[in-house]
């Protein structure tokens, strides 16, 4: 498996990135889900990313603010790090596209705007945090493996050598 020294860089590296993932998380879920009701009057579709209309309405994909849809991108960036440093395969990309979908679903019911641009651009910017956290692994400084999800608790991740 490697020298003590190596699990323990692991274990600490492990920790920083849940501990960091965890809190950038939830600074996304206040800012995504807390209400806004001066930013929403009349700009959602009836039922959000739920209305079929929503999807294939031209404005919905050609309308919105470029900055928005950049900043979108860029707001899940870090979270498909975290998980692509955290986690791999299919569930390192599974998690940040089902925190994106959630937090669409979520906004329905509340004063926001669920609308399928975000969950689009959302995706996006997982997608290219999971290849960027890819890059990283490969990088020569990075210690050569960070636990697993499957083999590693989270007690274990936090625990200090």
């Amino acid at each position: 498996m490697g020298s003590p020294a190596s699990s323990a860089a692991r274990r600490t590296v492990g920790a920083i990135v849940f501990v960091l993932g965890l809190l950038y998380t939830s600074l996304v879920l206040w800012v995504t889900l807390r209400p806004l009701p001066w930013a929403t009057e009349g700009s959602e579709a009836r039922w959000g990313i739920l209305n079929p209309a929503a999807w294939t309405d031209e404005a919905a994909w050609t309308d919105g603010r470029s900055l928005e849809i950049l900043l979108n991108v860029l707001m899940f960036v870090p979270i498909g790090v975290a998980t692509g440093l955290l986690l791999r395969g299919v569930l390192a990309l599974a998690l940040p596209l089902l925190l994106t979908l959630g937090i669409e679903l979520a906004q329905i019911p509340l004063d926001r705007i669920s609308h399928p641009r975000d969950l689009v651009a959302n995706g996006l910017g997982a997608v290219l945090g999971v290849a960027l956290a890819a890059m990283i692994r490969r990088h020569p400084a990075w210690p050569s493996q960070i636990p697993r999800q499957s083999n590693v608790s989270v007690q274990d991740a936090m625990s200090t050598p």
